[in-house]
């Protein structure tokens, strides 16, 4: 089956407590407690629940869920279709599971934020999107104030950081929102601010403009490999008749491979962010992502690998359950980012931490703002908070890549 080309990753890759009555509650309660307070049993680790003797005498039925129990069923079903000749390598079922045509993960909206399965950036507050504006502006500056001067945006969403950029310079009188063109490039749900022009591949490149990528290549589909004493060996994935399971494939042969344990390879790195530094002939590339340079990512402790899926805002270890129905990410190759940029005539900046770009921007002074807005002010307060925090959010890499633009961009040291 030839590869799914209908999302923006794929092409640019090619080219992206319930409340009862009180007593009800207390009875429950006790009766949880009482199961796990037995002689012989532990209340961490409850013993299985009993059936009453009454109720041994009916006939139970089968309530197996099946492939139900895996994720959404039908894409679980046309997973194992595939398989009909064999197992498939573990890229192949990544793609299938995040960007199916139909049963993907990516094709149902709401993914993100607090009633999704993980948040972003821009899912915070609109301040990530007003800093993301202010490097902008002052790229367009450092041009010479163009126009027009587009910025686009691969892998947009609902179009949350682009209102918030839009927003943010419509609150200006030096004339960048007369110039400004936003490009958002999302296929699978996009959203609908008509301000935005929503557009599928191929793009033709601009004279102006930044490519603004958030959190867009770890999601991209990636090669599994596990180290044995013959080399890497590619992991590949069948199907029992019950769930899921790896078989090892072939061995292959990469460069600086870490001799011992899991690691990943995401073969649509250097590409994409090729294609997305074709778009601009004068301009800028500005990345937001998880990841690190080639020797922090398959640094010699680092032996389980970066691949993790994150189901309702849980962080999960197992790829084959909750199919469809979980994102599945792992770490970018900042190394590949950089020298696909050099490669298309670009200086490359960074990667610096998202808590130290954000900080250089001065984000705090947003906070500071709002003092005379109570609420408003610990909202700004906690948004900074979860931003930069050097747990989550903060740790996120930033990289820039500039061409024909004069000095370092701001939220970077001068050579670095």
């Amino acid at each position: 089956m030839p590869p799914i080309r209908t999302d923006v990753r794929t092409i640019l890759r090619n080219g992206l407590a319930l409340h009862p009555i009180a007593t009800g509650t207390w009875a429950v309660s006790r009766a949880l407690h009482a199961i796990g307070s037995r002689p012989g049993s532990s209340q961490s680790h409850p013993q299985a629940f009993e059936v009453p003797v009454r109720y041994t005498q009916h006939m139970p039925l089968d309530l197996d869920p099946g492939s139900a129990a895996l994720g959404n069923p039908r894409l679980v079903q046309a997973i194992v279709a595939e398989m009909a000749d064999g197992p498939i390598p573990f890229q192949r079922f990544m793609e299938l599971a995040l960007y199916h045509p139909e049963f993907g993960y990516y094709r149902k909206a709401g993914r993100i934020g607090t009633a999704g399965d993980f948040v972003t950036s821009p899912a915070i507050h609109p301040m990530f999107g007003w800093a993301v504006a202010g490097w902008c502006r002052d790229l367009w500056k450092r041009l010479g104030e163009p126009a027009p001067f587009t910025i686009f945006e691969p892998g947009a969403g609902q179009g949350a950081l682009a209102r918030a950029v839009l927003d943010w310079a419509e609150g200006r009188t030096d004339g960048f929102r007369q110039a400004l063109r936003y490009v958002a490039i999302e296929p699978n749900a996009p959203g609908d601010d008509p301000r935005v022009e929503w557009a599928d591949p191929p793009l033709k490149p601009v004279a102006h403009g930044v490519v603004i990528a958030n959190e867009l290549f770890d999601a991209f589909p990636v090669r599994l490999f596990e180290a044995t004493e013959r080399g890497p060996r590619e992991v590949h994935v069948g199907w029992d008749g019950q769930r899921f399971v790896e078989i090892p494939g072939p061995v292959a042969i990469i460069d600086d491979a870490p001799s011992e344990g899991r690691f990943e390879v995401n073969p649509s790195t250097y590409p994409a962010m090729s294609s997305l530094c074709s778009l601009i002939e004068h301009g800028g590339v500005l990345v937001f992502d998880y990841g690190y340079p080639q020797d922090g990512l398959w640094a010699p402790w680092r032996v389980n690998g970066t691949l993790m899926g994150f189901y309702r805002h849980t962080p999960t270890e197992d790829p084959y359950q909750h199919v469809g129905e979980q994102d599945l990410t792992a770490h970018v190759n900042f190394s590949e980012l950089a020298a696909a940029a050099e490669d298309e005539g670009f200086t490359v900046f960074g990667p610096v931490k998202q808590m130290e770009f954000l900080y250089a921007l001065g984000l705090p002074s947003l906070v500071g703002a709002a003092r005379d807005d109570v609420q408003e002010f610990f909202i700004r307060r906690r948004a900074l908070e979860q931003l930069t925090d050097g747990a989550g959010l903060g740790r996120i890499r930033v990289l820039a890549a500039t061409k024909d633009v004069p000095g370092t961009p701001a939220g970077f040291l001068e050579g670095v």
